[in-house]
């Protein structure tokens, strides 16, 4: 990675190369007029040149605060962003802070994935950064002699989103084995606080069969999707397609309709998963030697899935489960004989690990648990959707950063709905109150080096100065967050682009050249 230090000096090797270049052209056109004029002249037309040259480059790179607002607007002004909106506020962090460019910034625009910058600092200051979500194995008693539990085993969940078959599952049922239960008389029941919907309000149809369109359920185990990959076969033949856990996907259907093609073709792969399906259709072409593909289905109850992945783990740990007439109850009964016994627990990762996934991978499922656990803290306003009261708990912490609730009209946790809407300056302000807690800070993605920024201004200037949350959804793209210049104090931006045909990517290069104008800030007098 380029240090600031390296950036200088090659900064430094330029402006001399070019002085010399200038030198040696001035030199020579001296030299002609040399022989028509006195040798005094020419001293001074050669000195004057260099006076001109040497400010005029060592100047070039630097970028004065007051020139900031022009240079954002021409690259805004850019002919292929004559259809789109584009919206942006850049201010220095400090408490009278000077703002350095404006374009349309309180105006509404969809901040896609920036939408996590509110849940992340609301949990942050409302949950804490040690809060943790609580997995529990319960029962009615503990076991008997022979190792029963009778009147059925409960999994009591709250949405941990990073519960693992591998981790979690496994420890809890080696808590229960290590607690003498051999045998479970009456089945497993789930119980949970949560209330509300599983999806996003308004979200589309087409995400919901994605991975990144979990449903944000209580019952959550591997993300609540299953990954695959496409590799390409012999020419003429379909391409191969395979589970990355076959064992979590033992009752799914694949209809595999895709076909291997040449090396120089264009790859038209999909995955699709019919909505509420347990079916993984592909279809399109593969071109022949190219990299495996790499994806993920939702899977449509995971509360089902949870239920099946536990079974299968007590099996596996020697756990029996009995459902005979003499023990088993029914679902109304058991709903009013709530368990009362801890028998095995998991805990998450603390919030501020969490947040770092929300943020730095723009994981939308842990940003909508997260938004569903801030609604339990309003369970006696809200008691029967916890999505409206992490909402509510939103809007309470904007309004006690002085943030007014119709500055930021959100709808869920993730920015996958495109009925949010925000400001590029409410989203500064948002992050100025956020600046000094470090679980935040390093929550954020790294330009050129980590998370939903690894690939992007890798080898700039920018790489390793900016902090920031990206966000995409087509037509609409946004990175806000924090730069430190290196001659300059740090800067607080936020940039939308919205209502646009460019591809994602293209729309990225016009924010990236605005957010590496930053780096170029430097003091002027």
């Amino acid at each position: 990675m380029a240090t600031p230090f390296l950036n200088l000096v090659s900064n430094i090797t330029i402006e001399v190369l070019f002085i010399f270049c200038a030198s040696l052209l001035a030199l020579s056109i001296s030299f002609y007029f040399l022989m028509k004029n006195s040798l005094f002249a020419e001293i001074a037309l050669i000195l004057s040149s260099l006076i001109v040259v040497i400010p005029a480059q060592a100047q070039s790179d630097r970028l004065c605060p007051a020139q900031m607002q022009k240079e954002v607007e021409k690259i805004a002004q850019s002919p292929k962003l004559n259809h789109s909106r584009i919206g942006v506020f850049i201010q220095t962090n400090e408490t009278k802070s000077q703002i350095l460019a404006s374009l349309d910034s309180d105006r509404y625009f969809i901040p896609a994935s920036n939408t996590k910058l509110f849940v992340t600092a609301t949990a942050l200051k409302t949950l804490g950064a040690d809060y943790r979500f609580a997995t529990r194995l319960m029962s009615h008693n503990l076991p008997n002699d022979r190792g029963e539990i009778d009147n059925g085993l409960w999994l009591v969940a709250s949405g941990d989103p990073s519960l693992q078959s591998a981790t979690g599952l496994k420890s809890l049922v080696t808590q229960l084995k290590n607690k003498g239960v051999k045998q479970i008389n009456g089945g497993i029941w789930t119980l949970t606080a949560r209330k509300g919907a599983e999806i996003g309000d308004n979200w589309e149809w087409g995400d919901l069969q994605e991975y990144y369109g979990a449903k944000a359920s209580p019952f959550t185990i591997n993300e609540n999707a299953l990954d695959w990959v496409v590799s390409p076969s012999a020419i003429g033949k379909p391409a191969i397609f395979a589970w990355e856990e076959p064992n979590f996907a033992n009752d799914w259907r694949v209809d595999n309709q895709s076909i291997t093609v040449g090396a120089d073709e264009v790859s038209t792969l999909q995955v699709i998963r019919p909505y509420g399906q347990k079916v993984a259709i592909i279809t399109g072409q593969v071109p022949e030697k190219s990299e495996p593909e790499l994806g993920g289905v939702a899977i449509p109850d995971p509360e089902a899935n949870l239920l099946a992945l536990l079974h299968q783990e007590l099996i596996a740990q020697g756990i029996t489960i009995s459902l005979d007439s003499n023990s088993n109850h029914n679902s109304n009964q058991a709903q009013k004989l709530p368990p009362i016994q801890d028998l095995a627990i998991a805990l998450s990762p603390p919030l501020s690990e969490l947040i770092s996934i929300t943020n730095k991978n723009s994981n939308n499922l842990y940003a909508e648990l997260l938004l569903r656990a801030l609604g339990d803290r309003f369970h006696e306003v809200l008691p029967d959707d916890s999505v409206s009261g992490g909402l509510l708990a939103v809007n309470k912490y904007l309004q006690s950063i002085n943030i007014p609730p119709d500055n930021a009209l959100l709808v869920d946790g993730s920015g996958l709905s495109r009925r949010n809407l925000t400001t590029p300056k409410t989203i500064v302000q948002l992050l100025q109150s956020m600046a000094s807690d470090r679980h935040f800070r390093r929550s954020l993605a790294i330009a050129g080096v980590d998370g939903s920024l690894t690939n992007r201004f890798k080898n700039t200037d920018a790489q390793g100065l900016i902090q920031a949350k990206t966000g995409g959804l087509t037509g609409a793209v946004a990175l806000s967050g924090y730069a430190s210049p290196p001659h300059y104090r740090e800067v607080i931006f936020s940039i939308i682009i919205n209502n646009s045909n460019l591809p994602s990517k293209e729309l990225k290069q016009y924010i990236d050249a605005i957010a590496l104008l930053l780096t170029r800030l430097e003091t002027c007098e």
